[in-house]
């Protein structure tokens, strides 16, 4: 991982910080950012492609049809998945205190994608102050009131399972099952059960089901067909795969294919 100098807000000799500006940004399959944090906040929506942000307490995916929201402050890592396409746009501190504290996996609408597209420096171009004012409450509004969605996965934070929970977050389609990835553990399988339900709020079996659905939606946002994401992840049919899915998420996998 690298460091991570994106500030697009921050311009030499500008008098006025604008509350929302954005841009459109294609990181490359498997870039990744470490650890960081900015004193703005962040909205990113994704044209195409997904991304992992890890927080200290969790990992949100981003996919199509939905944006991330990273308040000031919130330390976290970025890892982008393939055929990627993001718009960044960065909230100015005051106005990040009056969207939320907290990161947020929301749904995306006709009028919120609008809104951020309005937000692009090229879409801005002479437009009255109060014109564009009036756009960066809307979109305030917007974000406030969009709906949540559950693309998100509690990390544990005891050493003893904490780098099975990474590798199973990195790749879960290596793990034959539960056994498998947890025969090394340095603990007895029901001291493991007990640290995953008290960190994670579920057992081990339950979390990579999770994790799995989460790494096959970045790969369906890449434009991967779900009958050979299914077969990838060692499901038998893509039905089989999709009642998982649906299952767990409560959606359908074509859902989220691009």
């Amino acid at each position: 991982m690298t460091n991570l100098n994106h500030h697009p807000s921050s311009h030499p000799g500008e008098t006025r910080v604008p509350r929302y500006l954005g841009e459109t940004v294609r990181p490359t399959s498997g870039e990744s950012y470490d650890w960081h944090s900015h004193d703005f906040g962040q909205l990113i929506s994704a044209a195409s492609g997904s991304m992992y942000v890890g927080t200290p307490g969790q990992v949100l995916l981003l996919s199509p049809a939905m944006a991330i929201w990273i308040p000031p402050d919130v330390e976290h890592w970025m890892r982008y998945g393939a055929n990627n396409e993001m718009r960044y746009v960065d909230v100015r501190g005051d106005e990040a205190t009056t969207i939320g504290v907290a990161c947020r996996i929301m749904a995306m609408t006709p009028l919120l994608n609008a809104l951020i597209s309005e937000t692009m420096p090229e879409n801005g171009t002479g437009r009255a102050r109060d014109h564009q004012d009036a756009l960066h409450v809307l979109l305030r509004h917007e974000l406030v009131a969009a709906p949540d969605v559950p693309l998100s996965i509690a990390m544990p934070q005891d050493h003893r399972i904490r780098r099975f929970a990474e590798a199973a977050l990195h790749d879960p389609g290596v793990i034959d099952s539960v056994e498998t990835w947890l025969a090394d553990a340095p603990a007895s399988r029901k001291t493991i059960e007990r640290l995953f339900a008290a960190e994670t709020g579920m057992p081990p079996s339950r979390w990579l089901r999770h994790a799995r659905v989460l790494h096959a939606i970045s790969r369906l946002a890449a434009g991967e067909k779900v009958s050979s994401v299914a077969f990838d992840m060692g499901y038998a049919s893509s039905s089989a795969f999709s009642y998982m899915f649906r299952q767990t998420l409560g959606r359908s996998p074509s859902d989220f294919c691009v």
